[in-house]
Parts: C-alpha cells; structure tokens; sequence
C-alpha cells in the first residue's frame, strides 16, 4: 500500500494559539511556516519581551540570514556561540524558495538536524518558511527532532477578526465594524494591519471607531480592483460591489475611460467560466489545470475556493438567466441613451440575487 502524502495538516494552528503556547514555553529551536510580516513582527516582539527581557536591543539580540545568501555553518556557528555576558539572541534563518531545491538544500538540512539534537538554550533559533504554497513531506525530517513546528493558518476568518480587534486594544469599537471594516479589504494581514494604523491616527482624538470612520478612512480611499467586484458578486454583497463599482468608476473618469463594457465582459467571462466548473471532467483536475482552464489569475486559491462555494446553490436554469441578464445589459448599453450607471446596477442586483 502507498505511503499517504504527508500534509502536515495536524501543525496547522491559528497564530493566537501558537503565540500563546511558545511564548509559555518559549522553545530553542522552531520551525515555522508563516506568510505574513506582521504577524512575524509581532512574534518577535513578544519573544523579545519573555526571553530576552528589558535588555533587548535589536541590533544586539536580533539576527537574521537568508539561505540563498549564507552557509549553514555561518548560521550554526551564531546559534551555538557562547557568550560570557550570556546574551541571549533570537536567530532567523529564512528560507528562500531556490530553482531544483525543495525545501533545505541537504547540506543545510544535515546540519540544522544535527544543531538540533543539542542546542544553545540561550538562543532561539526560528527556521522561517514564509511561502504561502510549500510541500511538508520536504520537511519530515524535523518532526523526529526537538524542534517545535508550526503551522500558521492565516486564511481563517474567524482568526482575522480576533486579531483584528487585539491590534485595537484602547480604541472602542463593534463587532459589526471590525465585519464593516474587514468587508474594504482583502484576507491579508500585512494589508489589514497597515489600515489599523490608518485608522487608529484618523480616530486618535476620540479612541473610537465607527462605521462612518471606517468609511472616511478606508472605503472611500480603497483602491478596488476587478478581482474585488468579482469577489462581491460571488458573496452575494450587493452593496459591495456597488461600491466597488462606483470606485472602479470614478477611477476611469479621472483617466477618460469608459468602464461598464469592460465590466459587462468580466462578468460575462466570470459565468463562462462557472458554467465550465459544472463539467465534472474539469471539475476533476487539479487545482493548476481549473485555474489555467478558468483564467484565473489573480488570488488563484480564494478565487477558485469562491467559485465552488457559489457553485453550490448555481443550476443550469439560473446560469441561463445570468447570461440573458448579461445579455441584455450589454445590448440596452449599446443601443439606448439609458443611464449606465444603473443599467450596471440593476445587472449586478439581478446576478447577486440568482
């Protein structure tokens, strides 16, 4: 019987929970597998409060190496050194993704393994993955050592909302906002974090956030993209999309363009391509293959994960009706003096309540 594929799925962990547990237990050596900067920061920030202490001093404590740019002697050698004043360091050593290498080169693996086997206690060693997409079974070999391995679930939506309303801490503010305020952006911490500072500034004087701050300070400064209207359509959010669209619009008007076409094209190409998704050939393939059949380009993971989720309550009848609403919008664009922006209107009210 063939080996099942090792995912690594039983270290998947959000980072709250990770955060809570290491810095408990703060361990020496850790390998991590985590896309977003921030959250990074934040990691190290925190480990610098609980391991080193009120000394730290990033230049001092702080180290970082990238594996296409050091051996792993040079890296080993800072993990093991000994120092009379005992100080104590945080050691990143970030792996950067090499033609022909998968996972560690052999040579750098042999060596950490055996690092590990016997490490400094008075360093903590952070082997960084930070690759959204990566293949666990290229790292097995750790999971038979000391070092504690984990991995970051960063598309949880649950755990995007908690986190977002930690990085709030001193500022008043709703559920119903923090679901407001994460409807303007996309799931990535980096982003989201970046508007929280934006945020926090716009609000300094009150300490409190409101929809209509969240609306002054990021829905109306938001820099949607195609892919975003397509996501609302997807969702069913009418209002976002609306909104999107508007922004998309007033974007073209500033550079002389007409955008509702263009729009009704997208979203012509977006049911062509769900229609193929019924194909239980096509729906078969790989991930790879549907994003190349589908033209998805962009945000390939979410996009195709929408598709199918929108595709559960979607027949033949009402991808029939999607088109003749398309259709129809296209020729009434082209032939009459109607107003466009609700012609675009009522065509996405028609598509978000199929």
């Amino acid at each position: 019987m063939a080996k099942a594929k090792n995912d690594g799925k039983k270290y998947l962990t959000a980072f709250s929970t990770f955060r809570n547990r290491v810095l408990k237990d703060v361990p020496s050596v850790m390998l991590l597998f985590l896309s977003e900067k921030v959250l990074l920061d934040e990691l190290v920030k925190g480990l610098a409060h609980k391991f080193i202490g009120k000394g730290y001093d990033a230049r001092n404590n702080l180290k970082l190496f990238y594996s296409d740019e050091c051996e792993i002697d040079e890296v080993i050698n800072e993990c093991s050194n000994l120092s009379f004043l005992s100080d104590k360091k945080i050691i990143i050593y970030k792996l950067v993704k090499k033609t022909g290498i998968r996972g560690i080169q052999k040579s750098s693996k042999e060596g950490l393994l055996e690092y590990i086997k016997n490490p400094n206690p008075d360093n903590v060693l952070i082997i960084l993955n930070s690759e959204k997409e990566f293949t666990f079974s290229n790292f097995e070999e750790f999971e038979d050592t000391k070092a504690g391995i984990y991995i970051i679930n960063t598309e949880s939506g649950d755990g995007i909302r908690e986190w977002v309303k930690s990085e709030f801490e001193g500022y008043k503010i709703t559920d119903e906002t923090v679901e407001h305020f994460l409807q303007f952006l996309n799931p990535s911490y980096d982003e989201i974090h970046s508007e929280i500072e934006k945020l926090k500034t716009f609000c300094i004087e009150t300490k409190e956030v409101t929809e209509h701050d969240v609306n002054q300070c990021v829905g109306m400064t938001k820099d949607f993209s195609e892919n975003n209207l397509l996501e609302a359509i997807l969702k069913r959010d009418f209002n976002k999309a609306i909104s999107i669209y508007n922004s998309l619009n007033s974007k073209q008007e500033a550079s002389y363009k007409e955008t509702e076409i263009y729009l009704i094209n997208l979203l012509g190409w977006l049911f062509i391509a769900l229609h193929k998704l019924q194909n239980k050939e096509l729906a078969a393939r790989n991930d790879s293959g549907i994003y190349f059949e589908l033209k998805i380009w962009k945000d390939r993971e979410r996009m195709l994960r929408l598709y199918r989720e929108y595709m559960k309550d979607l027949n033949e009848l009402k991808i029939k009706k999607a088109f003749d609403y398309i259709y129809t919008a296209d020729r009434t664009l082209k032939s009459s003096s109607q107003d466009k922006s609700l012609v675009i209107n009522n065509l996405i009210h028609s598509l978000v309540n199929l």
